[in-house]
């Protein structure tokens, strides 16, 4: 009988060598994370995306029930006050929320938690990938795969940390990757243990702890492609289907024998995670596909297939000539890096392709899954929307997170050359390789990494101190991405102020506008009804009865008082505020949203 391997069954001669290289790789991606990071000072703030993760940790932290077993108290008025909402489009990624409800429960708000984290995502990916890789194709290509899908994984480095929710994707690329190495033993008839199959399970698990309506569904789409290949690989080798009963208590009973303690270990893993999130995952989407969304059509938000011949070398990359590019292309550019993981990693692909071009079952559902990425249009051809975990993907460039996963494991199986032509081929290719990611490297640390400063913190720690359970902004903005409430006048300095509401993470107040991924127009329709939109527009001259309502919606509600953006009114504006209620006893300036003070409710 066949022993059967796994990745925690090394030989004895090896195990330093691969804890050597992997401490290596894990110490050169943490200082590589580092440098992109920059500012480790204090929490992040750019008053735009970057400022809506640490409030969804907030969020988490101040709504989260873990008896008996995790859940969320999503309708309430803690925004939209006071007549509250359904708060389950908030950009969830339960791993990052419980980091940051942990953090925020130790020191409050005030720390670089989720800099932290992302250097944490950045190591797990690189170290992960690694030890899932040597066993099958050696230390070499396992160092360079775990670093092509860590630090120079062009578009999710450059989507921190304003959109954090799709740069953070350590668990989405090691289940892929894992998926991967499970098909390739299957093609290649080599035995797997049941230990790694368990850490199988436990890595689709973990995904739900990352971005539900983007990262996650990733690997579960590679999964569902990859599973009905390796069912007819295993009944290639088992054709007769009476015998796999007994062959599959064998194989329980024979690894639970030799392999009893890791075993044990990784199921322990399982049920942890499934204890801490499969229950918020059934609650947010049972809840958010309760939703109706037809009426709001979903934006053509595309990426151009030949966005993967873009190289990321001086003076022609997608950074220095964006428009170019899309001048071209006629698509939507979101980020750099956005449809090309590198030409280098490009053309390794096609050469290792086509060297596999007759192991078709290896393959296929690599290149299919990148055929429904590259293909993605959400209005003409919606390929991916297929799977239910892609309801609410928005823009086909995001798929360009997973390029780099997918492109490795194209080019993994790729064989070195037998001729001096072939090797210098490949020494083109690493000089191009290096020359790329030394251009990528060099522009993602000139981005610096903005957070609060020392002057914000001091007002919002005055706001706080106020009597009173909500501020209201004003202007204030109540909008989703998808676009309701922003033509609907309940958000007339968008730029300016998506991201105001964030700041109540600081001083600790309800607030009446927020900025969701997407929101439903019955969600607006008590701004509408109460006229807040005439109240809202630029230079609006209030009356008497205005006046008068805002006098009511205030005292009534218990308002602490009002941050009031002076960049963002008229001096009219301006004075009738402050003469109605009084002067100010905090001012600083908002990002994004300039000057602001603060107008305390007289009681």
């Amino acid at each position: 009988m066949v022993k059967s391997r796994s990745l925690f069954m090394y030989r004895p001669k090896f195990v330093f060598m691969d804890r050597q290289w992997a401490l290596v790789l894990g110490f050169v991606v943490a200082i590589l994370g580092v440098w992109i990071v920059g500012n480790f000072s204090g929490p992040m703030s750019d008053g735009n995306d970057t400022d809506q993760y640490e409030y969804v940790g907030y969020f988490f932290a101040k709504n989260v029930s873990l008896w008996p077993w995790p859940h969320l108290n999503l309708t309430n008025n803690q925004s939209f006050y006071p007549y509250g909402l359904n708060q389950v489009f908030l950009d969830w990624g339960f791993e990052r929320d419980y980091w940051y409800a942990l953090c925020y429960g130790f020191n409050g708000p005030m720390g670089p938690y989720l800099q932290l984290y992302y250097i944490y995502s950045l190591v797990v990916a690189a170290v992960g990938t690694y030890l899932l890789l040597r066993p099958r194709f050696g230390p070499q290509k396992a160092v360079v795969a775990g670093l092509v899908v860590s630090v120079f994984n062009a578009y999710a480095v450059f989507k921190f940390p304003v959109h954090m929710n799709v740069c953070v994707l350590h668990w989405t690329t090691l289940c892929i990757v894992a998926t991967y190495q499970l098909l390739y033993d299957f093609t290649e008839r080599k035995p797997v243990s049941l230990a790694y199959v368990l850490l199988w399970v436990w890595l689709h698990v973990q995904v739900l702890g990352q971005e539900l309506g983007y990262v996650a569904g990733y690997a579960l789409t590679f999964t569902t492609l990859a599973a009905p290949v390796m069912a007819l690989l295993l009944y290639r080798q088992y054709p007769d289907t009476r015998l796999w009963a007994g062959q599959f208590g064998r194989f329980i009973r024979e690894d639970w024998t030799r392999q009893r303690s890791i075993i044990a270990l990784v199921l322990g893993l399982v049920l942890v995670s499934i204890w801490l999130y499969l229950p918020l995952t059934l609650q947010v989407a049972t809840t958010a596909w309760a939703f109706d969304f037809t009426v709001v059509p979903l934006a053509p938000l595309w990426s151009h297939p030949a966005r993967l011949l873009l190289p990321h070398l001086p003076g022609i990359d997608a950074l220095t000539i964006p428009h170019h590019y899309q001048h071209w292309l006629h698509d939507n550019y979101e980020s750099f890096g956005q449809g090309s993981p590198g030409l280098y990693l490009t053309l390794l692909t096609g050469v290792g392709l086509w060297q596999t071009r007759r192991r078709v079952a290896l393959w296929l559902p690599v290149v299919v899954m990148l055929g429904l990425c590259l293909l993605y249009h959400p209005v003409l051809l919606p390929t991916l929307r297929v799977f239910p975990w892609f309801s609410f993907n928005r823009h086909g460039g995001r798929s360009s997170m997973v390029y780099p996963v997918l492109f490795v494991l194209l080019a993994l199986p790729l064989r070195w050359p037998a001729t001096r032509t072939g090797w210098l081929a490949v020494g083109l290719l690493g000089l191009l390789m290096v020359c790329e990611w030394t251009h990528l490297i060099r522009l993602r640390v000139s981005i610096p990494t903005l957070v609060a400063s020392p002057d914000l913190l001091h007002y919002c720690t005055v706001v706080k101190q106020q009597p009173g359970v909500a501020v209201l902004d004003f202007p204030f903005c109540t909008v989703g991405a998808d676009g309701t409430g922003d033509t609907d006048g309940l958000c007339p300095y968008y730029n300016q102020q998506n991201a105001v509401f964030t700041f109540r993470r600081f001083y600790d107040k309800k607030a009446v506008g927020q900025y969701f991924g997407r929101l439903h127009p019955d969600q607006i329709a008590p701004f509408l009804r109460d006229g807040w939109p005439r109240l809202l527009a630029p230079g609006h001259v209030f009356t008497e009865a205005d006046w008068q309502f805002l006098d009511g919606f205030l005292r009534k509600n218990n308002f602490a008082g009002i941050n009031l953006y002076l960049d963002l009114l008229t001096p009219a504006q301006i004075a009738g505020f402050q003469e109605r209620y009084g002067p100010s006893i905090a001012q600083t300036r908002f990002p994004a949203a300039g000057r602001v003070v603060f107008l305390p409710l007289r009681k």
